[in-house]
């Protein structure tokens, strides 16, 4: 998990899950409070560079791309499973990133993005602190 630091206090890695390699935007203190920002179609976590700049300190902006946009791996989504592979790829990385089942996460989406963030919740209710469409 190789870091990169980009402007307005952004900072960009690759992290490898059990399921896929996903690449992040992160901003603010890892202690924070985490809230995953989910782009929709035709777009990358670049769309949330600005929002992520502008958080309050007291939060942890991440803004993964989605599989098979931006940096992420392009591996298919399953016909019949649809959003839930990409809810499972975040949920994933959560994990892997320490915030599932130990903190609750705020999630907002755009466009797609709000059709797997609501799957999201939907899977793990008791991990989710808000949602945001």
């Amino acid at each position: 998990m190789r870091k990169r630091n980009l402007s307005g206090g952004i900072s960009s890695r690759v992290v490898s899950t059990p399921r896929i390699t996903s690449h992040l935007l992160e901003s603010g203190p890892e202690e924070g409070a985490p809230v995953l920002f989910a782009h929709g179609n035709v777009a990358s976590s670049r769309f949330f560079e600005e929002t992520l700049a502008a958080l309050p300190p007291h939060y942890r902006g991440l803004a993964p791309d989605l599989r098979g946009f931006g940096r992420t791996d392009p591996k298919p989504v399953g016909a019949a499973r649809g959003l839930r592979d990409l809810s499972d790829d975040l949920y994933d990385l959560m994990k892997t990133l320490g915030y599932a089942r130990y903190r609750k996460v705020h999630l907002a989406g755009w466009s797609l993005g709000g059709g797997v963030v609501m799957q999201y919740a939907i899977d793990h209710p008791a991990e989710v602190a808000s949602l945001t469409l």
